[in-house]
């Protein structure tokens, strides 16, 4: 009788907690409606707001990347001879406004600390309205880098006189930076009583400190490599012949631009009036002798094959500036980058200042002799080409600017080089790489 009250007791118990549970569990989903249905407009807002900040930092994010690309692209103007902050800002503004549309766009040039800063508002409407609208901004700041203009560079990595002078020569570059690139222990020379005379004088190797040798000041050694900064430069195209070994002899000649096959010749006070353009001198050598003249602004020469050699003979008058658009802005010689060896038997303008012909595989030699070319505007460009100055008057020291970036370099016997720096002067721009802005640009902040 016990155990069966005893089982009584326990079974309403058990019913007792179920009826408990059942109720709690509705009452606490009627509670779980009422907090979701009281939460849900909370839930909405707060996912309408993820998703336009993740908008609005989404389209921030390009501003930046664009605001980065404009500053970098706009800095690089800075090179360019008379160059001012309204160009420099078009060009930051018209790269904005070609990449983002409904934008502000401000930019700040600092000539002399070379820096642009542009800056990037937009006014930002949430696409779920739920906050007010968003004022987005992106700046940034490009800085054009290094103080030391590059106005010679000697590219040749194992020659012995990369750049080399003797006696007595002088190569004058007050303001610029002089490099030679050979690491051998001799890849920079100065000797016999030269002068090497420039703001900064560097050697990947060593130089030569012996009787006679005058560094001002004395070359900073195993410096880094310089890379080839023209090294892109795309040669001008060549097309057919215009003009076949074309010799001016005497008299008063108005030369066009064109492919000279076979070289050009002026000889026996012949004068060259060169008008503006791009001269090809393929297969063939250059040559200003015998009392002519040759001279010419806005004009550049391409030297494409083998013996298309430049000599510019002691008595010539030479008068060029290069050109200020085209292929060739900027540069008034370029040498084949491909190079062009000399072959084993060679004509007088292809042999070296001994008369033997130069080994096969030897830098293209180009001799300036001319005792009248005071005005070499713009840069030399020869690669795979070696220039040898032998003359007993200044060269390029009316040019407004000359840069040299060649295979090797030689001076004799008492001419003075002189790199000018006035880039300033002349509208004729200076290459991407060297003269005054040679160094890399790069973002500040």
């Amino acid at each position: 009788m016990s155990c069966a009250c005893n089982y009584d007791r326990v079974g309403a118990l058990g019913k007792s907690v179920r009826r408990r549970a059942r109720r709690f569990v509705s009452d606490q989903a009627a509670n779980t409606i009422v907090t979701f249905t009281l939460t849900l407009p909370v839930l909405v807002a707060a996912a309408g707001m993820a998703v336009d900040y993740s908008l609005a930092a989404r389209t921030r994010s390009s501003m930046q990347a664009v605001a980065d690309s404009a500053a970098l692209a706009s800095v690089t103007e800075l090179q360019l001879a008379r160059s001012d902050s309204g160009r420099v800002t078009a060009v930051a503004k018209n790269f904005v406004n070609s990449a983002l549309k409904d934008v502000n766009t401000s930019v700040d040039v600092d000539m002399d600390a070379l820096t642009v800063k542009v800056s990037i508002d937009k006014h930002y409407t949430p696409f779920f309205k739920i906050t007010s609208d968003i004022q987005l901004r992106a700046s940034a700041t490009a800085k054009m880098s290094g103080t030391m203009p590059l106005c010679l560079l000697g590219l040749d990595p194992i020659a012995p006189q990369t750049i080399g002078l003797q006696n007595s020569a002088l190569l004058t570059a007050p303001g610029c930076l002089v490099q030679s690139n050979s690491k051998g222990l001799l890849g920079l020379q100065s000797l016999l009583f030269a002068v090497l005379k420039s703001g900064m004088t560097c050697s990947a190797g060593g130089i030569v400190l012996t009787l006679g040798s005058n560094y001002v000041p004395r070359p900073t050694t195993d410096c880094p490599v310089l890379p080839d900064p023209l090294r892109s430069r795309v040669p001008p195209s060549v097309g057919a012949c215009n003009f076949n070994n074309m010799v001016v002899n005497g008299g008063n000649q108005n030369l066009s631009p064109g492919v000279y096959c076979g070289g050009l010749k002026l000889t026996n006070g012949a004068t060259g009036n060169l008008a503006s353009g791009i001269y090809i001198i393929k297969d063939g050598p250059l040559i200003v002798d015998a009392g002519a003249s040759f001279s010419g602004t806005d004009v550049g020469f391409f030297m494409k094959g083998n013996g298309s050699n430049i000599t510019f003979d002691a008595n010539s008058t030479i008068s060029l500036a290069a050109p200020k658009t085209g292929p060739l802005a900027g540069i008034l010689i370029f040498d084949d980058p491909s190079g062009a060896p000399a072959p084993a038997f060679a004509p007088l303008s292809l042999r070296g200042l001994d008369g033997r012909a130069l080994p096969t595989g030897a830098p293209r030699q180009h001799q300036f002799y001319s005792d009248n070319a005071r005005n070499l505007l713009g840069t030399i460009y020869m690669p795979k080409g070696e220039i040898i100055i032998d003359a007993n008057q200044p060269i390029a020291d009316r040019s407004a600017y000359t840069v040299l970036i060649v295979q090797q370099i030689h001076l004799y016997s008492g001419p003075n080089l002189v790199l000018n720096t006035n880039y300033s002067a002349t509208e004729v721009p200076v290459p991407m790489g060297v003269g005054p802005y040679a160094a890399r640009t790069f973002l500040s902040n």
